[in-house]
């Protein structure tokens, strides 16, 4: 697996839709994935940073969660779990390498959304350390 493949599988693992945040699909694909078993909703879904680098940095990134709701519930719960996800887990092992991820300072911040009430977003800092020559 390669360090693209990797954030996308650690994105992905939590249950709901997770996209690169320059790729987020319309609607119609959305509901494509869920008619196809992909998904079960459109909300909540993650967006996340990809960037990468060598042995020698710190990377900080960055990822939101959002949601359609009167509720910060659903949101908060989903942040939850990714923070104690991110504190038990060791490594991800990459083709030639490892990543390593912790939770940034501030780990998560609620945003509101201008325009639309009923979106909850949550933006995620978490910091990646990739373990490898390349």
């Amino acid at each position: 697996m390669n360090k693209q493949q990797a954030l996308n599988n650690f994105w992905s693992g939590f249950n709901c839709l997770a996209f690169e945040e320059n790729t987020v699909p319309d609607d119609d694909a959305i509901q494509a994935m869920i008619k196809a078993g992909l998904a079960t909703s459109k909300f909540p879904y993650i967006t996340y940073q990809v960037m990468t680098d060598d042995i020698s940095s710190s990377l900080m990134l960055t990822a939101s969660i959002w949601d359609r709701s009167n509720s910060w519930e659903r949101v908060d719960l989903l942040t939850n779990r990714i923070a104690q996800y991110i504190q038990n887990m060791n490594t991800i092992k990459l083709d030639e390498g490892r990543l390593f991820i912790t939770k940034g300072t501030p780990f998560s911040n609620h945003m509101s959304e201008e325009g639309d009430s009923t979106i909850r977003r949550v933006v995620l800092n978490i910091g990646v350390q990739f373990l490898t020559a390349y």
